[in-house]
């Protein structure tokens, strides 16, 4: 199994040398994800895992860990993904997927299953931003290996053809295309994701991840998660056509703001001409 930590040029990924060893790949790491970084070496020394730690890093580089996946998992993606907006899925070769979004010790517990079981593939992403910058043109990347460890044949062979995906709510059971940012659809929608049940746009994003690992969060949210993207931040200036908006876990139509600050103005103006009895633009 190997396991994917989406990272701005790439996959941060870990990957087992044997039973007792792993092995850390990176892609030229930002200055963010080097910080990051740091603070593994750190953790990773503690554990004992590792006696000297890198301070500079080339393109691709990697280093051997003295654990196995299992254990390193757990760490590493609880240092590069912090915070309680964050998913970790386990992809079986039965085509079964297990997630967690809790602490390191549940990571742990799941990540020994993977083991047991002969998992394929493990993954943890960021809930994306609610908000709806407009997708830009841009060239088509092939799909990275993390995506494609969590499609189901059918969803492949869509992303081949046209770099979209359809996608069941785990909770709605409405269905959603996601479609790669840089494709004709995204930049036609304006966006990345349509509920095709309810015909209205989903606002979100994650541009600090490749296109392929934005698809990717929002395939394992929406079909495990969904109040995390389905809400009142997301619908919020289509929630009188939509079927069903859940309360949104982590804030309201404000949430997500350091790049989505303009909603706040926004959403007071839609909810005085709501309560004032006036009509929606």
């Amino acid at each position: 199994m190997k396991w994917f930590i989406p990272s701005w040029n790439g996959d941060l990924r870990l990957e087992p040398v044997d039973d007792d060893k792993t092995r850390l790949a990176i892609v030229e790491p930002s200055a963010a994800e080097r910080e990051m970084l740091v603070k593994m070496g750190e953790a990773f020394g503690k554990e004992g895992w590792v006696e000297k730690w890198k301070k500079k890093w080339r393109k691709k580089d990697e280093v051997i860990l003295n654990a196995p996946l299992e254990k390193v998992g757990p760490v590493a993606s609880t240092i590069m993904r912090p915070g309680n907006a964050v998913i970790t899925a386990i992809s079986f070769k039965d085509g079964q997927v297990e997630t967690s979004t809790g602490s390191q010790e549940e990571l742990e517990r799941l990540a020994a299953q993977a083991k047991e079981k002969d998992a394929k593939a493990a993954a943890t992403v960021k809930r994306p931003t609610p908000c709806c910058p407009a997708c830009t043109a841009g060239a088509i990347e092939p799909a990275t290996e993390v995506l494609l460890s969590f499609l189901t044949p059918e969803q492949h062979e869509d992303w081949a053809r046209g770099r979209q995906i359809r996608v069941e709510g785990g909770l709605s059971g409405h269905t959603y295309l996601l479609a790669h940012r840089f494709s004709p659809l995204a930049r036609g929608l304006k966006r990345i994701c349509v509920d095709l049940d309810d015909k209205v746009i989903l606002h979100f994003h994650d541009w600090s991840v490749p296109p392929e690992e934005e698809v990717l969060a929002a395939k394992l949210i929406l079909e495990h998660h969904e109040p995390w993207l389905r809400n009142e931040a997301t619908l919020w200036d289509v929630m009188y056509k939509a079927e069903l908006v859940f309360k949104n876990p982590f804030g309201d139509v404000t949430d997500g703001v350091f790049d989505a600050g303009f909603s706040l103005g926004f959403g007071e103006v839609l909810m005085n001409s709501l309560q004032n009895g006036g009509k929606l633009p």
